[in-house]
């Protein structure tokens, strides 16, 4: 009787030192296809709101104030310009973004990765509309709440605006020096 209990537990000891063994190997080439598929939604969102890059170098990036800038590098290994990471307080919590800024610095692009703005009125800001309406501007804009802003709603835009602004003010006096 003792014995069964013996074979038992040995049998059941392979059979989970070789499902470890089958997870682990599993789990190594699944992380590495999942980081790699990551990378390339991380560079195409990048590429959205710097369309004249093509590689993005995060061992060069800057963080300044708060924001981190990734140098952008076209296909000839020259920077075209940098993507901004900003947080923002909103109206319902942060306002996450990045945004584009080339060599003269102006916006290429803006996207909404992550808010809490109430839906229907601050939530706008997330429509690739109102966003690409960003695209040219430069640290001299001002917000105009009748073409900026949305009825009900300007603490969003503003906040985003904000973030912009701060973003393209420090680029020209401390990353593109």
């Amino acid at each position: 009787m003792e014995n069964r209990y013996i074979h038992f537990g040995i049998v059941l000891g392979l059979i989970a030192a070789i499902s470890a063994g089958l997870l682990g190997g599993v789990n190594d080439f699944t992380s590495k296809v999942i980081a790699e598929n990551t990378k390339k939604i991380v560079n195409a969102a990048r590429i959205e709101v710097l369309p004249e890059a093509s590689d993005f170098k995060e061992d060069e990036a800057k963080e300044v104030e708060g924001i981190q800038y990734i140098p952008g590098f076209n296909d000839a290994g020259e920077i075209v310009g940098y993507v901004a990471s900003v947080t923002e307080p909103g109206y319902g919590g942060d306002i996450n973004f990045v945004v584009g800024i080339n060599n003269d610095a102006k916006v290429t692009g803006l996207n909404v990765v992550t808010s809490s703005e109430t839906p229907g009125l601050g939530a706008k800001i997330n429509g690739k509309e109102w966003q690409e309406h960003w695209i040219g501007k430069d640290a001299t804009y001002e917000f105009n709440k009748s073409v900026d802003a949305f009825a009900g709603a300007t603490i969003s835009p503003r906040a985003v605006y904000t973030g912009v602004i701060k973003a393209l003010n420090t680029y020209q006096n401390e990353v593109s020096k």
